[in-house]
Order: C-alpha cells, then sequence, then structure tokens
C-alpha cells in the first residue's frame, strides 16, 4: 500500500489518447513529461528543470504552517532532533533523482537557515547491485521481488537512536515499492516520522492496473536510439553519466550507429561513460558487450585508455 504521506508538484493522468494530463484540469503536460523524459537519461538542463520544481514544492511546505514538513521540522526544532533526506541506492553510478536532490538540497536548507529551522543532512544509500534494468517495466510483486536483493540498504536500528527523522527523495511515485520498503523499515528501526518528496506522482487507478506506465513516461522523449534527444544529453559540457545514459548508448541495438554517433559527442564525455560503465556494471554482460569493445577501440585510438582497457594515467 501506497503511504498517505508525501510531497509533490504534479499528480498526472493519461486520457484516451495516451497523453499525460494534469489529474485535475486534464491539461496536456506534455513539456513537462518531455523534460522529465530528458532528465531521467541525464539531461542537466532538465535535471535543474525539475529540481526547480521540487523546490518550488518544498518552500510551499515550509511556508505552510500546518503542512506535514512544517511540523517535523518545528518539532525536530524543539526536541533538537536530527532530520536526514535519503534517496534511492546507487552503486558508483548515480541516478537522475540522486543529482536531483544534490541540487535541491542546499537551496532548501539556505531557507531553512534563515528561518531558524533544522537544516537536512544528505544520507547516500549504497546498493551492492545495480537496479535491475527493466525495473521500470515491472509489476509492483516484480519490484518487491527484485528489491530484495538490489535494493538500497538501509541503516541499522542504532542510527534511529539519534532521534532521526527522515524525509524520502525520488523522482517519481509509481507503485511506491521502493519509498514503502523505506518507510516501513525506518519506522520500525526507531524514525520518529517518515515523509517522501517526489517531482510527479502518478494516479493510482493507473499504476495498479499498469505500473509499465513509468517507462511510458521515461521514454516521451528519449526513445532509446541515438537520435537527436540523444545527442543533446551525451554533448553536454557537465554530461555526468548516470545508468539510463549508460544502457541507452551501450545497447546493443545501437552498435550499428555507435561509430558515427560517437563523433558527434565530446571525447571527454565518451571516456566519461567507459569509466562509469566498467566501475558500475559486468564487463562480461553480452548485451552491452559489442557496444563497449566499439567504445573501447575509439578511445585507444584518441590516446584515452591502453589497449588492455586501462586508463592512461597522464589523462589525470
Amino acid at each position: 500500500m501506497i503511504e498517505n504521506q508525501y510531497i509533490t508538484s504534479y499528480y498526472l493522468s493519461i486520457d484516451e489518447n495516451d497523453n499525460f494530463i494534469d489529474l485535475d484540469t486534464s491539461i496536456k503536460m506534455t513539456s513537462l513529461v518531455e523534460s522529465y523524459s530528458l532528465a531521467k537519461y541525464g539531461s542537466m538542463k532538465d535535471i535543474q528543470n525539475i529540481s526547480k520544481i521540487i523546490i518550488k514544492s518544498i518552500f510551499t511546505e515550509i511556508d505552510d504552517l500546518g503542512s506535514e514538513l512544517r511540523k517535523i521540522l518545528e518539532k525536530a526544532k524543539k526536541n533538537n532532533d536530527f532530520i536526514v533526506l535519503m534517496t534511492p541506492g546507487y552503486r558508483n553510478v548515480k541516478s537522475s533523482a540522486n543529482i536531483m536532490f544534490e541540487t535541491v538540497l542546499p537551496i532548501v536548507n539556505t531557507k531553512l537557515s534563515i528561518l531558524g529551522l533544522p537544516i537536512i543532512a544528505e544520507m547516500k544509500l549504497p546498493r551492492l547491485a545495480s537496479p535491475t534494468e527493466n525495473y521500470a517495466s515491472l509489476s509492483q510483486k516484480e519490484r518487491e521481488i527484485v528489491g530484495l536483493t538490489t535494493d538500497h540498504i538501509l541503516p541499522d536500528v542504532n542510527f534511529y537512536q539519534n532521534d532521526i527523522h527522515v524525509l524520502y527523495g525520488d523522482d517519481v511515485l509509481i507503485t511506491g515499492s521502493s519509498s514503502n520498503k523505506a518507510r516501513l523499515d525506518t519506522l520500525s528501526k526507531g524514525a520518529k516520522s517518515f515523509l517522501s518528496i517526489y517531482s510527479i506522482v502518478i494516479d493510482s487507478n493507473i499504476t495498479t492496473v499498469n505500473p509499465s506506465i513509468e517507462e511510458f513516461l521515461n521514454t516521451s522523449k528519449v526513445t532509446g536510439k541515438l537520435d537527436s534527444s540523444a545527442e543533446e544529453i551525451f554533448i553536454q559540457d557537465n554530461f555526468e553519466p548516470v545508468l539510463r545514459s549508460l544502457r541507452l548508448i551501450l545497447n546493443r541495438e545501437n552498435s550499428k550507429d555507435l561509430k558515427v554517433f560517437m563523433k558527434k559527442i565530446p571525447i571527454e564525455n565518451i571516456l566519461k561513460i567507459y569509466i562509469a560503465y566498467i566501475t558500475n556494471e559486468s564487463i562480461i554482460n553480452e548485451k552491452y558487450f559489442k557496444s563497449l569493445e566499439i567504445i573501447k577501440k575509439y578511445l585507444v585510438e584518441h590516446n584515452k585508455i591502453y589497449s588492455d582497457g586501462n586508463l592512461i594515467y597522464d589523462n589525470y
């Protein structure tokens, strides 16, 4: 069951033509979902855009003396409690949600400090294995099963003896499997409260029947091809690989277009992709092997790595 305590900016549904719409007004939200799609694959411009949406929502809650967040902040101030922000765990390579909340937190903490309210500590959660690749297409039950082995690792009971309130930040609420796991775990171990924060919440009448709507949302702009939308992401000066961008460029279905595509991308970004993949995924994953070999050869030719795959130390 999805928890009923959360902050969000948008409630979305879909109409009979498969357009994402505002749940209350039925207005098409094409611009928002396309920006969200680009953000999921690592577009820093769009990550900043979604981050601003989250900040606005949090500010509204802080200013509302009757909101759940403001009550938590006031309680923490009164009792000298601590507040931590958790986001989905990661193994070396961040998700767009991790980057979003890294952007959000300093701005929110500035406002809290000026108001004399407790600031929020960021808590980075590790994973021992990368999230399953097709997670956005799984049913709620499948997500729960997968989460047993690949989900984030949460603090032990001793951590919560420090009078901790937990905020959980993620980019979208679909089934709530990850946040519910965190909620039940933290509260059972002694957390004083738990509140989730999302940029978008999808109509539960849709997600209950079709949780794979998440993949439809994720790919509303980025289709999985090495096209102009993908190029927009990979040419960024401040490019930071996320899992979805890695899996996009390394997908064997795109290997035939990879050589031409790489010529459009700064070599430094190609090297970032290589390092991120090597340090996060199995290098013998057959689905990515062909594309990885193409990238390795390209980096060797550009004097960025040795022929055995090791990095050329002089570049660092």
